[in-house]
Parts: structure tokens; C-alpha cells; sequence
């Protein structure tokens, strides 16, 4: 017997695989994981996202908003975070691959 659950399975592409592979290198894995969970979290509640966590250095920005953007989430020139209606099973895959790669990592 076949049973549905109402979360569609989404993959990660295998650019978001390469730039997740550099986050780990770059340590900031569990700053993205804050990201993306909280932004799945608004979404999921439909309301809007919050604003961009800040890095240190322009690099691990970099990554973290093309990581985000490839899953359906647009980034504001004034830091906020707006996500497009497709985008939760895409951010729900980041957030676990994120949360294993912390829980990995430890």
C-alpha cells in the first residue's frame, strides 16, 4: 500500500553539491544552516524571510547566496530574503544536507 506524505523529495543540483563542498572547507556550514533554517521556517508559515546573515569575509557571503539562490530564494539588494512559492521542498534539502554535514563535521 502506497502511502503520500504532503513534502515533495527535492535533490540538491550538482553545483549547490560543489559549493556545499567549499562551505565545509570555508567553515561555515552551521551560519548557513541558521540561514536556511530560519527562511524554511518563515516560508512553511508563509510569511516572508529575514534578512541575510552577515559573514565576515565576502567569500563565504558569496557562497552562501548562490547556495540559497539555487534553491528559489531571492536575495534583496537590502538584505531581506524573498522565496518563491516552489521554493520550500528545495530549501527543506539544503537545510538537511546542511544539518548533516554539521552533525558530520562535529
Amino acid at each position: 500500500f502506497l502511502v503520500q506524505t504532503c513534502f515533495n523529495s527535492a535533490e540538491l543540483m550538482e553545483d549547490q553539491l560543489l559549493l556545499l563542498l567549499e562551505s565545509l572547507e570555508e567553515k561555515i556550514v552551521p551560519q548557513q544552516l541558521k540561514l536556511v533554517r530560519e527562511n524554511t521556517s518563515h516560508l512553511a508559515q508563509n510569511e516572508g524571510g529575514k534578512d541575510l546573515l552577515s559573514f565576515s569575509q565576502e567569500k563565504e557571503q558569496e557562497l552562501t547566496i548562490a547556495i540559497v539562490e539555487m534553491s528559489g530564494v531571492t536575495l534583496q539588494k537590502d538584505g531581506s530574503v524573498v522565496c518563491m512559492e516552489d521554493a520550500f521542498p528545495a530549501l527543506a534539502a539544503l537545510c538537511v544536507s546542511l544539518y548533516v554535514l554539521c552533525v558530520l563535521n562535529k
